[in-house]
């Protein structure tokens, strides 16, 4: 091979070179943007309690089924409630007739 062919070869070969550099060096930036962004990540989903996520929530739903009773108790307690002022204000109403009845009779 002559002088001017290797001349070529040499500086095509670094000129490949190059291009395989940057396009490692931009890889690299991915890469890192990559590795921050996953690290971001899991840091916000992480499990940094001593207890199992699952068990938690096995309690948690356990535990639903008492709430939901006592919801079921409470309705039931309140329904009872609105019919005692209901027939107390029925009650009461009939006194205050009664006595505005009595109260008329006796100013005439």
């Amino acid at each position: 091979m002559s002088d001017p062919v290797i001349v070529a070869l040499i500086s095509s070969g670094f000129a490949f070179l190059g291009i395989v550099a940057g396009l490692l060096k931009r890889q690299d930036r991915k890469l890192t943007e990559v590795k921050t962004d996953t690290a971001e990540a899991r840091k916000q989903v992480q499990n940094s309690h001593s207890t199992n996520l699952r068990d938690d929530l096995d309690k948690v739903i356990s535990r639903l089924g008492q709430v939901l009773d006592g919801q079921t108790r409470h309705d039931i307690a309140l329904s009872d409630l609105r019919r005692d002022l209901s027939h107390e204000r029925v009650e009461r109403l009939a006194v205050s007739e009664r006595l505005d009845r009595h109260i008329d009779s006796a100013e005439r």
